[in-house]
């Protein structure tokens, strides 16, 4: 069963195992490093993707996401740094995963939120592709500031938003 955590001290050690593919790590990073940066922030929470007893992925939510990108309108969440281990990708993992994070987002974070954003590369086509059969939405705007070039914005309105026809 596919479960997802806040990141806690007792389980950091197995969680720092996680990796991804070569190919992969221009899009996402070392997950020593996001670790170390994020935990510094207090607006950013830390998330493992478990499956039974076994953490099979990572991400992190950015409560000051709007406050970083001007994209992003104030009130909305950043999915960052979202990623699958390489030893569990192609089992549905991310499909399952993503479909929780945004049905259960601000829950999650005990606040009433707005939408849930994100970028993704543009070469990252497979990530983009799930992103929009998930019910993501492509801005149509790209930020130009990635590191591994242009991503494409996008976002997940939330279940408050949808409610009440915005």
């Amino acid at each position: 069963m596919l479960t997802i955590e806040r990141l806690q001290a007792h389980n950091q050690t197995n969680v720092l195992n996680l990796s991804v593919l070569d190919a992969q790590k221009a899009f996402v990073g070392d997950i020593a490093n996001i670790i170390e940066q994020s935990s510094t922030q207090s607006s950013v929470s830390q998330w493992v993707i478990w499956y039974d007893s076994t953490p099979v992925g990572f991400f992190l939510l950015d409560q000051s996401y709007s406050s970083r990108y001007s994209f992003c309108p104030q009130g909305s969440v950043g999915l960052r740094s979202f990623f699958i281990d390489q030893r569990y990708q192609g089992r549905g993992f991310a499909r399952l995963a993503l479909e929780q994070i945004a049905y259960h987002y601000s829950t999650w974070l005990r606040e009433e939120v707005g939408d849930l954003y994100l970028t993704v590369n543009c070469k990252n086509q497979t990530a983009r592709s799930l992103y929009l059969k998930l019910g993501f939405n492509d801005t149509q705007r790209l930020y130009l500031g990635g590191e591994a070039g242009p991503q494409h914005i996008m976002c997940f309105t939330s279940k408050r938003e949808a409610k009440i026809g915005l």
